[in-house]
């Protein structure tokens, strides 16, 4: 059962992890905003004034709480959506 979250995601055009994470958001039907840290400038100064240093950077919001994950964590990504993995 998928729940409705907020998924932003800060990427780079050329990081191996951004790409496998957006083709596993997309291949699981979820909803997300990229934010290129290389193409947008408002994107990069966001992700700079947040303090964050590596991509992909994923911020999932539910309306109460805020969850930050870094990388290209799957299991997590499927706990926190509540996403059935077809993987399993």
């Amino acid at each position: 059962m998928k729940k409705n979250y907020g998924v932003t995601v800060f990427t780079m055009p050329h990081c191996p992890a951004c790409i496998n994470l957006k083709k596993w958001l997309t291949k699981e039907n979820i909803t997300f905003t990229e934010k290129d840290i290389i193409k947008d400038l408002q994107a990069q100064k966001e992700f700079e004034d947040q303090g964050l240093k590596y991509t992909p950077t994923i911020f999932i919001e539910n309306g109460e709480e805020t969850h930050k994950f870094i990388g290209s964590p799957i299991k997590e990504l499927e706990k926190i959506l509540l996403l059935e993995s077809s993987s399993q």
